[in-house]
């Protein structure tokens, strides 16, 4: 049934459409995920041969130039099949904005796909086994077309061949109880950063800081500044978390639909632990999802050697207008600490969200940084014996 879709080559679609439109200078982060293959197919005994593995084309509609990165079509000449394990083989698209700068909101492992012409092109891409969804087999397969969302791409309408969409070719299985049939619905509404959140937060940051200690007058504007350079760094990561909520109480969100929703994270084919269901990296951030077939929860982490822990999700989420009451909170020491959340945000049922954090006492220790996003739709329930942070981080 999906021959079709299967059968068309990278090397049909880069001559009829791929390069149609004049090209700017390939974005720095499409460059160096090239430059990677051809360092890992050096490495693994090969040279780079000319095969066609790059589309560029306009995907989101805003006319200018993406780019689709299709591993599996890359040639390694004398090691064939390097990037196509077991017939499947990561597929990245990268988007880019004014500037020129790409940013990668899609990364899945494919058995196949191709590039539709049009304003935007559209891609179509195959799956088979556990990818496919709940109740799925390892010879299911499955085809569908990629939709453009403003955040990322989700599946659109699902596909068996070339000429017109059509039923899936497996039901999905039945929900679980307390699920609904929307429980992997389209993925809410991505929140944005309003214009004035970034002035009410150095104002209010400067007043937290100096609440404490007069001399703070000296350098708090300064050090606001810093703490939301954190938040801008965390924008990734909180968008990923809070796209991947159930959209009200009593819904639930398959592994394969938070997959969906997750473009911008490059999934691992091997999850780290068992404990896991699914796992992968968002730029410098671990990505861990326990749960199956419905997703519990959603975790981020960072660690590294010495370094002052870069992100700060909880301001992120309020900059984007969501409202977190901390419920309880422990210190371990100046450093270190835990918090958790009960969290409303535009759109989505209520959530729980714990946050971790240690900054490395000695320069050869580890800093941690670490959210964890509670997916079962259900507000959390107060604990008792509530204790009182005074980290100058956990004021605002």
């Amino acid at each position: 049934m999906y021959k079709p879709l299967l059968a068309i080559a990278l090397a049909a679609c880069a001559s009829s459409t791929a390069f149609a439109q004049a090209r700017p200078p390939i974005p720095a982060v499409v460059l160096t995920h090239m430059n990677e293959l051809d360092r890992r197919c050096i490495a693994a005994g090969g040279r780079e041969g000319q095969g066609r593995y790059v589309v560029a084309q306009d995907f989101t509609g805003d006319g200018r130039l993406d780019y689709l990165l299709s591993e599996g079509d890359y040639d390694c000449v004398g090691r064939p099949g390097l990037f196509r394990p077991g017939g499947v083989a990561r597929v990245d698209i990268f988007v880019v904005d004014a500037r020129n700068n790409a940013r990668r909101v899609y990364s899945d492992q494919l058995i196949g796909y191709r590039v539709l012409a049009g304003k935007p092109a559209k891609v179509q891409i195959a799956r088979r086994g556990a990818a496919c969804g709940p109740g799925s087999s390892a010879s299911t397969q499955c085809a569908a077309q990629l939709a453009w969302n403003g955040h990322g791409f989700g599946e659109g309408v699902s596909v068996s061949d070339a000429r017109a969409p059509a039923a899936p070719a497996n039901p999905p299985a039945a929900p679980a109880a307390g699920a609904t049939a929307a429980a992997a619905g389209a993925a809410p509404a991505p929140l944005v950063v309003s214009p004035e959140a970034r002035p009410r937060f150095l104002a209010d940051c400067r007043r937290a800081y100096v609440s404490r200690s007069a001399d703070a007058a000296r350098w708090a504007d300064q050090q606001c500044v810093a703490d939301w350079d954190k938040i801008t760094a965390s924008a990734a990561a909180t968008d990923a978390l809070l796209v991947a909520l159930p959209a009200a109480p009593g819904q639930a969100v398959s592994l394969a639909s938070l997959r969906q929703r997750l473009g911008g994270v490059r999934w691992a084919g091997k999850v780290r632990s068992r404990e896991l269901s699914a796992s992968g990296s968002l730029g410098r951030l671990e990505v861990s999802v326990t749960g199956s077939p419905a997703a519990r929860t959603l975790a981020v982490n960072w660690m590294e050697v010495g370094a002052e822990p870069p992100y700060d999700i909880v301001g992120a989420m309020r900059a984007r207008g969501v409202t977190l009451t901390e419920i309880a909170c422990e210190e371990f020491g100046s450093g270190e600490w835990q918090r958790v959340f009960a969290g409303v945000a535009p759109g989505r049922a209520p959530f729980r969200l714990e946050v971790a954090q240690r900054v490395a006492p000695t320069a050869n220790a580890n800093s941690y940084y670490g959210a964890t996003i509670d997916l079962s739709g259900t507000a959390p329930a107060a604990t008792g014996g509530r204790q009182v942070c005074t980290n100058p981080s956990n004021l605002l």
